[in-house]
């Protein structure tokens, strides 16, 4: 496995997925972030901007020395927008199976010259973006491509709490953005409390500092204590970028999986995962914030409840936990393929 194993990090979560569906197999785990900790700001974003410098270099060799067999049954990339020329002609030399995955966008955000090189040596490329599919297909062939949705962990994900022992509040865990401002500013406006957490919201902060119904949670809120958040809360914001055609994310699965209602935009995949009663869809921030509002005043904490559960039970039903999308990922992997 070659990718970021930080504690907490979604990527962590899906190595450890992968080690319980594999009991019998013998892993190695390379820690591609132990480069990233160890250099400096300048360092860090000559990696994340230019995808060069000394942590790409760095990340090279400890990948290609870590490689210590002459043969594996399979090695799995999560995220390989590093990985040099060299690096994967090492890989693809010892795999009988190499395996990229990743939840983020490949080509209209997270470019990677290294990467887009790499495509051709993969037997499988994973994606959770449909609206990328085209260019992963337009340059493998459709045989290579497996589009997947997001998901949760059952490790995690669970509710905490229930009933009355959760507040009123809605949660926000993410990056900033204009439109996501836009959204708590309706909310905050109409007096409904929001539990807030991510990076960028310094100017946000600013504007509503005299709001005692805005908490900031600060900038990172990853495992426990995220999953604490959306147990401790009525509803969650499955806020979806603007910066690419977002149509779901981790989001989308993780609040329902965690007790709390998601309260999500309709496109056509979030659309297709629930039903109406199942979460609280919306298409603007003002007609968001009075459903909120009205359910907050005058709905009893065994209705709050009845939703939120229905939004449970149907991530359970439709099988969106980690474990078992990366199930179906090795079996796709492991079928010959079609005859066109």
């Amino acid at each position: 496995y070659v990718g970021i194993l930080t504690p907490d990090t979604t990527s962590r979560m899906r190595a450890e997925a992968l080690r319980n569906l594999t009991p019998s197999w013998e892993w190695t785990w390379v820690d591609t972030d132990v480069p990233m900790r160890a250099q400096g700001r300048f360092w860090r974003t000559m990696a994340f901007r230019f995808r060069l410098g000394r942590i790409v270099t760095e990340i090279n060799k400890l990948v290609r020395k870590q490689l210590c067999h002459s043969h594996y049954d399979l090695i799995w990339v999560d995220k390989g927008v590093y990985l040099n020329r060299e690096t994967m002609r090492a890989m693809r030399t010892k795999a009988r199976l190499l395996i990229h995955y990743t939840p983020d966008t490949a080509f209209l955000e997270n470019r990677s010259r290294h990467f887009f090189r790499s495509l051709p040596d993969y037997d499988l490329l994973v994606t959770t973006k449909s609206f990328e599919m085209e260019y992963y297909q337009r340059l493998t062939g459709k045989q290579k491509v497996f589009l997947t949705t997001q998901s949760y962990d059952s490790k995690v994900h669970f509710p905490r709490l229930t009933g009355a022992a959760r507040r009123r509040e809605v949660v926000f865990v993410g990056l900033a953005e204009r439109d996501r401002m836009n959204c708590l500013d309706e909310l905050l406006a109409q007096g409904i409390s929001v539990h807030l957490a991510g990076v960028g919201w310094e100017r946000f902060r600013r504007k509503w500092r005299n709001n005692p119904r805005l908490k900031f949670a600060g900038e990172g809120a990853f495992g426990e204590v995220y999953a604490n958040m959306l147990s401790e809360c009525w509803i969650g914001l499955g806020l979806m970028s603007k910066r690419f055609p977002e149509l779901h994310t981790t989001r989308t699965f993780e609040i329902p999986a965690c007790g709390a209602i998601l309260a999500t935009e309709r496109t056509t995949e979030t659309g297709g995962f629930f039903e109406p009663d199942e979460v609280l869809f919306f298409d603007d921030h003002r007609t968001l914030a009075r459903r909120i509002k009205d359910l907050f005043e005058n709905a009893t904490d065994s209705e709050l409840s009845a939703i939120a559960e229905v939004g449970r039970r149907r991530v359970q039903l439709d099988r969106r936990d980690c474990s078992k999308i990366l199930k179906e990922v090795l079996q796709h992997a492991q079928r010959p393929p079609r005859e066109d």
